[in-house]
């Protein structure tokens, strides 16, 4: 298993973070102060607003020295990082490691955000990092091995909302990418990092808890689907497949789910898509109130113990997904 650490809510070392050189565009100025460091100290390397020249580039070409920023300047490194996704992405000299880190990152962002204030501006952020997550799955399947199982110190919930996009959409990308146009996908992936954006509703104390829930609990975490479908209506951008996916996550096969008990074919099968991944991803997260289960185990439990729970074609392609990925 591999992994890399976005290292977007933890300070870096004596209160810098480093910087991948490859992301950097040149002739570009920056709003942040650029360090290198000598020893155990960090130099200035590049002023903010200072222009990021081909000379620099070629002072780090030997890949020895690294370039950090100050703790308390990554937020402008996010702003960048999204203002230039395109390019970053793109880009034949960033690898595969790095784009997943900046996508994973950026997306990672727009969720945070949306969730702090859900408006139509945050929303079409979301979509956009889900535009490009689409085109960076189609164009490169080695990043689907960084992207899988990448770490992140942000909340939980935000975590959770990426990575069951990145898994659904790979998944619908897998199993009907012939068949969507490209705006059909984007509108999909953006549905399900969105599928939880109901759960910025529930109070913090709720979500935190580091017990099991009580019923009275249990009863407000089940309102998310409707909080989530109201406050995307709110915005206009509440298209047919968010529509479904964010109404429908929690329907069950079997129809022991929520809000409407459905089951068999009267669940969207892009929301029976995104039920596999939330469940996978919820018993592979670290969470206060349950123990993390490694990637196999948690794939078994949910063969063993939920197999009426999700269409069993559906799970089979999600763990062909996965494949020796999913090994201990």
């Amino acid at each position: 298993m591999t992994s890399s650490d976005t290292g977007q809510s933890t300070s870096g070392v004596d209160g810098y973070r480093e910087l991948p050189f490859s992301i950097m565009r040149v002739n570009e100025r920056y709003e942040f102060d650029i360090y290198i460091r000598i020893k155990d100290d960090h130099r200035l390397f590049a002023a903010s607003g200072a222009l990021f020249t081909e000379d620099h580039g070629k002072l780090l070409k030997d890949g020895n020295t690294k370039l950090y920023v100050r703790d308390d300047d990554w937020s402008k490194v996010e702003d960048y990082k999204s203002r230039y996704l395109s390019s970053i992405l793109t880009d034949p000299k960033v690898s595969a490691h790095e784009k997943a880190d900046v996508a994973f990152s950026t997306s990672m962002k727009s969720i945070r955000d949306v969730f702090e204030s859900t408006e139509s501006r945050t929303v079409k952020h979301v979509e956009k990092n889900a535009e490009e997550m689409v085109r960076l799955i189609l164009r490169e399947d080695e990043v689907m091995d960084n992207l899988i199982w990448i770490n992140s110190h942000d909340h939980y919930t935000y975590q959770h909302s990426v990575r069951v996009g990145i898994y659904a959409t790979a998944l619908s990308i897998k199993l009907f990418g012939s068949k969507l146009t490209k705006k059909e996908m984007v509108d999909l992936s953006a549905g399900y990092f969105l599928h939880d954006i109901g759960m910025a509703q529930v109070p913090l104390k709720i979500l935190d808890k580091q017990t099991p829930l009580s019923p009275t609990e249990w009863g407000i975490i089940r309102m998310h689907p409707m909080w989530g479908y109201d406050r995307l209506l709110e915005t206009g951008h509440l298209t047919p497949e968010a529509a479904a996916i964010v109404l429908s996550h929690h329907e069950r096969d079997n129809g022991s789910g929520y809000p409407f008990a459905r089951e068999g074919e009267g669940i969207p099968v892009y929301a029976k898509i995104c039920a596999i991944a939330d469940m996978f991803e919820s018993l592979t997260a670290i969470r206060p109130y349950r123990q993390q289960k490694d990637p196999f185990q948690a794939l078994k439990l949910m063969q063993d113990e939920m197999s009426d729970e999700f269409d069993p074609e559906l799970f089979k392609a999600f763990v062909m997904l996965l494949g020796p990925r999913s090994e201990a």
